[in-house]
């Protein structure tokens, strides 16, 4: 074995605080971290999520963050019909393909190290009662970004990970049993919110997110709880009596809704001289401080498939979610999107781009999770009977939300306008499978914000049942998953080998469908 120790040790040994560093610098001394405050360190580990979530992202040389248009959430957002890249560039092999390496669209080692963070936040948490709340937003966050390597992944390090010096090299847990714990851990920091004491610090404005506002939190946890569960609710039935069990624990204390939203804005700038002051959605699509489009943003246009799904529907979010190509073949179909895979993609001119709706200005909040997501989460789970209330009414408010969301003109008359239309996967009452009518307009909401989350409810549920795969594919399938990271494999090979030699479009997450 290489006398390596993996990213997953090294990010217990370090930390983070958000800003970008190279971590495998022999001039940083692993052995003497730098020490942040409880605030310092939420507020950077929280605008590092937003990146993860929000910005094409991968990871560079170092570990930092770089903004490219090789990045997973813009690829899973191509793979799920909404985007193509532009026929301005050189053809992408492997994204037209989808015969990629181990060294594609990685967030392996970013989400880990961002994770040492939260973790350490719980560590202080337990060390000192008064910061309770920051132990228990840590424990909310890495609940979230497991579910988030889980879901990507599938078996990851998990009890081992965090254990350096004790634990070099971090064996791998299964997925299932990552998400079980997950929902014992969420339930541990609603628990310790509700029985803060007097003294317990309050995050305040160092919680960029819901600004120390710990109701919120919760509701944001037990949603975060009802994903768990449903995510896996079909394919293991054996489960369901306890994860109905679970989620009914809790949930007197309110998911997250239509209300508010989970969004981080750590008071963003248009100005992006050190890299990152503006939102992390506009800097990946759209321009700097100077006016220059992005490169992300300028390579990933309008999918046909998205464009034609929404036109068929009649819906107002087409204006919102895609531009208007600025020099159309056909004045009168201004919105135009190339075919995934096309050999002779149109230009950017004659493409629509990414729309206002997505792109509101370089302050904008960056999604970590909308209200639309919620209200569908809820929705299905009324399906189910996990949870009471009328299934139909979550399903409307979720669109409602999502056109409110993209700022669609007098939105929540034009939703109804919308969804009142007799058209299967649209109308509550014209849908004979309700599932996949909530899975529909799920699909459409996480345009853009929820790219990933898209990506994860396919592979679940196998809808929309008619998402194109590249007229170029090596197999006429959708990937399943994407591979372990080549730094992974050389640092902590022999936890990886023992995972099984993987495949991109058979090995699939525990909960896929």
């Amino acid at each position: 074995m290489k006398k390596i120790f993996s990213i997953i040790a090294l990010s217990a040994l370090i930390g983070i605080t958000g800003c970008k560093k190279d971590f495998l610098s022999l001039e940083n001394n692993p052995n003497t971290p730098s020490v942040a405050t409880p605030q310092f360190q939420l507020s950077g580990a929280l605008a590092v999520s937003a990146n993860l979530y929000n910005a094409n992202v991968t990871a560079a040389g170092n570990g930092a963050i770089s903004v490219t248009t090789g990045g997973y959430p813009a690829t899973v957002g191509v793979w799920m019909g909404y985007w193509t890249a532009s026929g301005n560039y050189v053809p992408n092999s492997a994204l037209n393909t989808n015969n990629f390496t181990n060294t594609a669209y990685q967030i392996f080692t970013l989400f880990y190290l961002n994770l040492s963070n939260y973790n350490d936040l719980v560590k202080k948490g337990t060390a000192d009662p008064t910061l309770v709340n920051f132990a228990s937003i840590g424990t909310i966050m890495k609940a979230f970004e497991f579910q988030t390597l889980v879901d990507t992944y599938n078996n990851v390090p998990y009890t081992d990970a965090f254990k350096a010096p004790d634990v070099l090299f971090p064996k791998y847990d299964t997925g299932e049993s990552i998400y079980d714990d997950l929902l014992k851990q969420l339930d541990g920091a609603i628990a310790a919110i509700k029985s803060a004491p007097a003294t317990a610090v309050n995050p305040s404005t160092s919680d960029i997110v819901f600004k120390g506002v710990m109701t919120n939190w919760i509701k944001f946890a037990n949603t975060i709880k009802l994903r768990l569960a449903i995510r896996q609710w079909n394919k293991l039935p054996a489960k369901q009596a306890a994860l109905k069990t679970a989620i009914l624990a809790t949930s007197a204390d309110g998911f997250v809704d239509e209300t508010f939203q989970v969004a981080a804005n750590p008071g963003y700038a248009n100005d992006d001289a050190n890299g990152g002051k503006q939102s992390p959605f506009w800097l990946s699509y759209g321009s700097n401080a100077t006016g220059a489009v992005s490169l992300p943003g300028d390579y990933y246009k309008a999918n046909n498939y998205a464009i034609t799904k929404l036109r068929n529907t009649n819906d107002p979010r087409l204006a919102r979610l895609y531009a208007p190509a600025s020099a159309p073949t056909d004045p009168l179909v201004p919105y135009f999107g190339n075919i995934y895979g096309s050999t002779a993609p149109s230009n950017n001119p004659k493409t629509s781009g990414i729309g206002p709706g997505l792109l509101k200005g370089a302050t904008m909040d960056a999604v970590l999770m909308g209200s639309a997501e919620s209200l569908f989460l809820q929705s299905e789970a009324s399906v189910y009977g996990i949870l009471p209330g009328s299934a139909q009414s979550l399903y409307e408010k979720g669109i409602t939300a999502s056109f409110t969301t993209l700022v669609v003109p007098n939105a929540a008359t034009a939703a109804t306008t919308y969804y009142t239309q007799p058209i299967a996967n649209v109308s509550w009452t014209a849908s004979t499978d309700k599932v996949q009518a909530i899975i529909v307009q799920k699909w459409t909401a996480l345009n853009g914000y929820g790219n990933i989350e898209a990506y994860n409810e396919y592979r679940r549920t196998g809808f929309p049942a008619d998402i194109p795969v590249s007229t170029q594919a090596t197999q006429p399938t959708v990937p399943s998953r994407i591979f372990y990271p080549a730094t992974e494999l050389s640092n902590n090979g022999d936890n990886v080998k023992a995972q099984g030699t993987i495949n991109q479009f058979t090995s699939k997450i525990f909960w896929a469908k």
